[in-house]
């Protein structure tokens, strides 16, 4: 299935680190949804936080950022110590 806008997929995330997508993609936008405590900070990495700093943000307010940014090898999201969000990729 081919995906047929940027954004087509989403991942929600609390306080644990994930990697949201294994392979090629793209950063649409970030969703805060609880206020977050620390810094989120998004690789281009399919598995660790390492690698190209794709986006971060120190205490982001609860809201919507707009990134659209892509990821040649994969997007991790470390997030911050507390809050939470959806990250909408593709």
């Amino acid at each position: 299935m081919e995906e047929t806008f940027t954004g087509a997929n989403y991942a929600a995330f609390t306080t644990v680190a994930v990697a949201v997508k294994p392979r090629a993609g793209r950063v649409a936008k970030l969703s805060i949804t609880a206020a977050v405590t620390g810094s989120i900070t998004i690789y281009d990495n399919p598995s660790a936080a390492s690698g190209t700093v794709l986006f971060t943000a120190t205490t982001p307010a609860v809201g919507i950022v707009p990134i659209d940014i892509p990821a040649k090898t994969g997007i991790y999201l470390v997030p911050g110590s507390a809050g939470g969000g959806i990250l909408v990729y593709s």
